[in-house]
């Protein structure tokens, strides 16, 4: 059996007829590209950012790519593998490899290794195009790994800065003729849109799927006149073919690429290009609606605005066409083939309550029950299709074929319909999106509608959760007001109406839904996420108390034994001690520890993967983390010399507390797993309140570590400093923070350090830590990362330093020198340039800036010069994506990052661990908090330690360096009592 036998739901008698109806034609859409260029050579074509390409020279672009191409040894049949984002470099690839005869496998930009693997072992791609860079996220080592794994296969980076004159030059050669494929060969492979899993690969023809775009075009009533802004994915099909980029093309309009979906970008795309129409899904719509609330951009070209790839709910559909002032067209379909949409001239009815109608007259439609069998007129059933642009099978998937389409090859979409009297479809919900809780089937859609009325909520996804009372409860996933609670919830949607035997039994905020690999939300991960062991029911409790947070906490930790995190923030203590679980980060795997249960390890994908992964296998949806990463993170984070990194050195620990403690001056709240653990930490908490009776540091063991701080390295660190200038002027690197450590043989009391310590500094944010058997206390002078839970993001360079006495005047002297010294300023102006350009990829466009620029800021015994970044995290990303990016803090490492790091390694004589790694906090609402470690005392096997670095640039004097480094030491040394 052939491919288009294998593939194929049409006849060879269907075949003919839509030949004869004219649905298909004989041209492949290669050619086609051919016809529209002359058809009309100087209209433009593409626009991405400041590029723009006519008709003639797209198609000569296409020309020069497919010989180049073929030079590179793709020929007609191939697969390859396209991880693009929107550029003009996609869309001229496309087009060459359809001259060539391959086929494009489409893969989203923010696919990471699993799926990349899974996809290049199914479909075996000859080659794998892949960006550079692309928000946020760096393929470099993703390449690495992919290559290994497919050695067979070529993996070329396409770079949108390599010539903006003429993309992708080095894979273009002169054009040369090839041999047309036939119009019924697949021309590509598009990814399913399924919910859960890896994405199948969906084989359509040159001329299904061009018949697919030139109907939507039609429909929507394109002209050369329209332009079309690409808003999501090319690779996506709404985006690709509904009419999208080639619908719009075969129409002579022009198609504007955008790089994201933010309104900054978006808005003033519409306002310059004057773009007709465009295509979103529901998520979209409701940031759209909030940004049109205060933007003033004129959006008044609008013609229409598509909306498709999920449910469209009445309430946010009602809101489009008088915020936008244009035409709203629901979308209903799938890559596989069949595409509903409701009439530009329907009425207002029809466009807000339906799923509108198919698209071509040759689609076959049927609306099952369980059995198989139809449902009456106007029930609810499976929708079951078939016609000219619907596949008969997926590629290379014989045994989900059998299951996916019935034998007279109809498609079981798996979505639940309604047929309207007037032949439109109202989708009800999928046939996995119903829940059988105590044997009632629920379907999730009709909660779903009643939850998004609700004021507090602005989305909902109800899922079905395992349960061993129910079989399955009823979660009700929502962002929103992250107060609002289940009793609230159940109430509101009883006065709604709803039955009681469908009301949420468990309420799940989130701060952004987890996405399949092409966009659509992951409900499988999202019910790892919500899924709560019902015995962990927590006990909270509120305490008035007397004494300083600090004394408290001294005397809480005096004597514990078990591991705890405390954190300041803002004179704020947040404890947490004991563990429920753990995640322990090494180089190559992440590991999940609970007690009385089985050690779990995730080590396929990347560290971020492997990490999230971790956190979505915690029993509760809702936790509170605190942790530890050591330096050395920042050699998995940019590749350097792991071979040399022992596999059991751990680089992040992450602890979910067994029992939390937050101290802020006059209270204590107080969160245990059970009452019984509540009460007990309640006694101690009462124990604790009481004044704290802190030693003052002997003078003579004073005078002997600041002996030791001078003398003990000097002479060495002196030398690296000298090494590390002649590197930076060989042009190395930049930047480096060459650290020194002092050791004290003598026992020290790390509590009292502490509270002495933080009595007499002015820290950024302040922690005590016992984890794992490392023990160390410090007043951090900045964070790494910020992320809050709406997802604003900052971070805080510091650079440049000089003392900070008890002598005002001398400070204010100091102060004068410290801004006015070039050297420092040039080290902290760099600092600040990278800070910004490592958020910039991750959030919003034109969101990342600089605020308080270049201040001074007072940190204990030395004064710093300080700037903050910030911006808006991109919705699709996380916090561990902007820590990354960040990890490790340009205070602590180098510019460049990588070769800096590389640097320390060679010049420093032991591994840093916790010194300039960080403490953090962390929730599953998406904030975290991390500190840089540093002004910190260490508890080692040989005693206790002091580090401290200095930043070394080309004008640096290894004197000066050495003098920043004890003036630093000295801000902790002060304070340190005996044993």
């Amino acid at each position: 059996m052939n491919e288009r036998q294998r593939y194929s739901a049409w006849s060879d008698s269907e075949r003919e007829h839509y030949r004869q109806q004219g649905y298909w034609t004989d041209r492949p859409l290669g050619q086609q590209l051919r016809d529209w260029a002359t058809q009309q050579p100087d209209q433009i074509a593409l626009v991405a950012g400041t590029r723009r390409l006519s008709y003639a020279e797209l198609d000569a672009l296409a020309d020069r790519l497919a010989a180049g191409l073929a030079c590179r040894h793709i020929r007609m049949g191939d697969n390859v593998l396209l991880q693009l984002p929107n550029s003009i470099e996609l869309v001229a690839t496309l087009f060459a490899l359809f001259r060539i005869g391959a086929r494009p496998i489409l893969a989203m930009p923010g696919q990471k290794a699993a799926d990349i693997d899974a996809l290049c072992t199914l479909a075996e791609p000859v080659a794998w195009l892949y960006p550079e860079r692309y928000l946020g996220n760096d393929y470099q080592a993703l390449a690495q790994d992919i290559s290994t794994r497919h050695p067979a296969m070529q993996c070329w980076q396409i770079s949108a800065h390599e010539n903006t004159d003429s993309p992708m030059a080095s894979f273009q050669a002169e054009p040369q003729q090839f041999r047309l494929p036939h119009a019924e060969d697949i021309a590509l492979l598009l990814l399913s849109g399924g919910s859960t899993g890896t994405p199948k690969l969906i084989p359509r023809t040159h001329a299904d799927y061009h018949y697919n775009a030139r109907r939507m075009a039609e429909i929507c009533q394109l002209t050369p006149q329209s332009v079309y802004l690409a808003t999501l994915a090319v690779a996506h099909n709404f985006t690709l073919s509904c009419p999208g980029v080639l619908g719009t093309l075969l129409s002579g309009g022009k198609v504007v690429l955008a790089q994201t979906s933010g309104c900054d970008e978006i808005f003033p795309l519409i306002e310059q290009e004057k773009v007709t129409f465009t295509a979103l899904v529901p998520p979209l719509v409701t940031l759209w609606l909030e940004c049109r609330a205060w933007d003033d951009s004129d959006l008044s070209s609008l013609q229409l605005i598509q909306v498709g790839g999920a449910r469209l709910e009445t309430s946010l559909a009602a809101k489009v066409k008088p915020a936008f002032g244009c035409q709203l067209q629901q979308v209903f379909g799938m890559a596989e083939g069949l595409i509903c949409c409701t009439r530009l001239d329907d009425t207002d009815d029809v466009i807000l309550h339906t799923q509108g109608s198919p698209i071509s007259d040759a689609d076959q439609l049927q609306v099952v029950d369980a059995t198989g069998l139809p449902v009456e007129p106007g029930e609810a059933g499976e929708l079951l299709t078939k016609g000219p642009y619907t596949i008969g099978g997926y590629y290379r998937a014989d045994t989900q074929n059998l299951h996916a389409f019935t034998p007279n090859r109809f498609y079981r979409s798996g979505d639940i319909v309604q047929l309207t009297s007037a032949g439109n479809i109202i989708v009800a919900g999928r046939i996995k999106e119903q829940i059988n809780r105590a044997g009632e089937k629920i379907g999730c859609a009709e909660i779903e509608s009643l939850i998004v009325s609700h004021p507090e909520v602005s989305s909902c996804v109800v899922i079905g959760i395992p349960d061993e009372r129910l079989g399955e409860r009823i979660c009700a996933c929502f962002q929103g007001d992250a107060t609002l609670t289940l009793a609230t919830l159940r109430g509101f949607l009883q006065q709604s109406g709803l039955s009681d035997h469908k009301l949420p039994d468990q309420l799940f905020p989130v701060k952004s839904w987890p996405l399949t690999a092409v966009g659509k939300i992951d409900k499988r991960q999202l019910a790892k996420m919500a899924q709560q062991t019902p015995s962990r029911a927590e006990a909270s409790h509120s305490l008035e108390v007397q004494a300083e947070p600090l004394d408290i906490l001294y005397h809480l930790l005096q004597h514990e034994m078990d591991n705890y995190i405390a954190y300041e923030r803002d004179e704020s203590w947040d404890i947490g001690i004991g563990s429920q679980a753990q995640i322990v980060l090494f180089k190559d795997r992440a590991e999940l520890t609970q007690p009385n249960s089985p050690m779990k390890s995730w080590q396929e994908g990347s560290w971020q993967e492997n990490l999230q992964r971790a956190l979505q296998a915690l029993p509760s949806g809702q936790w509170q983390a605190c942790g530890i990463s050591h330096f050395e993170l920042a050699r998995l984070i940019h590749n350097v010399a792991l071979h040399t990194l022992p596999e059991t050195t751990a680089l992040i620990t992450l602890v979910i507390p067994r029992v939390t403690l937050k101290l802020s001056r006059g209270t204590a709240q107080l969160t245990a797993s059970n009452p019984v653990e509540l009460q007990q930490l309640l006694a101690r908490v009462r124990e604790a309140d009481r004044t704290a009776e802190i030693p003052a540091p002997n003078a003579d063991w004073q005078a002997a570590i600041a002996h030791r701080i001078r003398a003990q390295d000097a002479h060495d660190y002196c030398q690296r400093v000298g090494c590390a200038v002649e590197e930076i002027q060989r042009g190395t690197y930049q930047k480096i923070i060459l650290s020194r450590r002092i050791t004290l043989t003598e026992p020290v009391d790390l509590l009292a350090s502490y509270h002495l310590g933080r009595r007499n500094n002015t820290p950024a944010r302040s922690f005590a830590v016992r984890l794992n058997g490392e023990r160390f206390v410090g007043f951090s002078p900045e964070t790494v990362v910020e992320v809050s839970p709406t997802g604003a993001v900052s971070t805080q360079p510091l650079a440049g330093t000089r003392a900070l006495t008890h002598n005002e005047a001398e400070n204010l002297r100091l102060r004068e020198v410290l801004t006015n010294d070039t050297k420092e300023i040039a080290e902290h102006a760099v600092s600040v340039k990278l800070a910004v350009e490592e958020l910039t990829p991750l959030c919003v466009d034109g969101s990342t800036h600089v605020s308080d620029f270049m201040n001074v800021s007072r940190r204990g015994s030395v004064q710093h010069l300080a700037s903050r970044v910030r911006g808006q995290l991109q919705e699709a990303l996380t916090p561990w994506d902007a820590f990354a990016a960040l990890f490790p803090a340009v205070t602590a490492s180098g510019i460049p990052k990588r070769p800096a790091i590389e640097a320390i390694e060679r010049l420093e004589p032991a591994a840093r661990g916790a010194y300039s790694g960080s403490v953090f906090t962390l929730n599953s609402l998406g904030e975290m908090d991390a500190a840089l470690v540093l002004r910190s005392l260490y508890q080692l096997e040989q005693g206790v330690a002091l580090q401290a670095g200095a930043g070394i640039i080309d004008q640096s004097i290894p004197e000066r360096e050495l003098e920043e480094t004890i003036e630093k030491l000295q801000s902790v040394s002060r304070f340190i009592i005996p044993s």
